[in-house]
């Protein structure tokens, strides 16, 4: 289990969100254009999911290049940190850009989808071992809930739009997209959140969370892009309270020590030890769109990790502090395919292939 180098999911406070020349052209829908993007077809993207750039995909975490002032580098697209970070080491020679004299996080030039002037980025001193690109940092939701975003992972593309001109809904249907609530949890202003998961204000985060069923059960799991599940595909973390209520139910699971984990936490020297549970094969389980439907994943291996968190480790944030049931997806539950993630309707559109 690898995760984006990323300071504590940290709850929310009104800001406005960054100044960006953005302008939008309206969708053009013709039968043409809906055949030539069935599910799974290789074609080029919806005009409606506006601005276009590339998108490189390392150990199933999403990457786009960035500009910090006359550096640049590659910070992961994660949904599942409410804080921006700069990783320092990530950047090639001739090294990393400084901030602003007499500050220790406020950087000048910051361009991601065009300028965004002085932004705030928390340092992080290390990130994860990657393949394909060094990770010079991460862009949480305090930068992505500002506008539409869509993430397309076979083809290698990162779009960008404002509400204004997106694609409709029966758009993206047609496209093989399928919707999911992200309502109280997910929103382009904090006065939007109520977060009833989170035990409500003040310990709302902004990060998407959708429906899901595990067995006769009904919660709700953050996306979490930044989550690298590759050696466990289609894992998720579980809070004791899910877990409980899992027990409960006597939802079929078996334990596996085997694959058991030692995570450390944001308090220096403190770590937390993670349970693995295996669900069921033939256990019911997915995401649940709007209409009620189940979108079932391809595996009959779903792996449960079970945060408890130490209670003084309660201030890093998580699931593993709240006391209702919640769970945190890992990405191969959205890196096969595409996502969009809106923050405007409060909905994710999902295409699984």
């Amino acid at each position: 289990m690898v995760k984006a180098a990323r300071t504590r999911q940290c709850t929310v406070a009104a800001t406005s969100p960054p100044r960006t020349a953005h302008e939008r052209m309206k969708p053009l829908l013709t039968a043409t254009l809906l055949a030539a993007l069935a599910p799974g077809a290789a074609a080029a993207p919806l005009t409606c999911l506006g601005d276009t750039r590339p998108m490189v995909v390392d150990h199933q975490m999403p990457y786009a290049q960035v500009r910090v002032g006359q550096r640049s580098g590659y910070f992961v697209l994660d949904f599942g940190a409410t804080v921006s970070s700069i990783t320092p080491s990530g950047f090639a020679a001739p090294g990393a850009p400084t901030p602003v004299p007499g500050t220790a996080d406020r950087y000048d030039g910051f361009d991601f989808f065009g300028p965004w002037g002085r932004v705030q980025l928390a340092l992080q001193g290390q990130a994860p071992a990657t393949s394909r690109v060094r990770q010079a940092g991460v862009i949480g939701t305090d930068f992505l809930a500002s506008h539409i975003y869509t993430l397309d992972y076979r083809a290698g593309r990162l779009h960008r739009a404002a509400p204004q001109g997106f694609c409709t809904d029966a758009t993206l249907a047609a496209a093989g997209f399928r919707a999911l609530s992200t309502r109280d949890h997910y929103a382009e202003t904090p006065q939007r959140l109520s977060c009833p998961l989170a035990g409500g204000p003040p310990n709302c985060v902004n990060v998407p969370t959708v429906p899901l069923r595990i067995g006769p059960l009904q919660t709700g799991a953050q996306l979490d892009t930044g989550y690298d599940d590759g050696r466990r595909p289609y894992s998720l973390n579980i809070n004791a309270a899910l877990f409980e209520a899992l027990q409960r139910q006597k939802v079929p699971m078996k334990p596996r020590p085997d694959i058991a984990l030692q995570l450390s936490t944001c308090v220096p020297g403190l770590s937390e030890t993670v349970e693995a549970w295996q669900l069921a094969a033939r256990l019911p389980f997915g995401l649940q769109d709007t209409a009620g439907a189940t979108l079932a994943v391809p595996s009959r291996q779903v792996t449960l990790f079970v945060k408890r968190t130490p209670p003084a480790a309660r201030a890093c944030g998580g699931i593993g502090t709240w006391s209702q049931p919640a769970a945190q997806l890992g990405a191969s539950f959205v890196a096969r395919g595409a996502l969009v993630v809106d923050p405007f309707s409060q909905r994710v559109w999902l295409r699984p292939r």
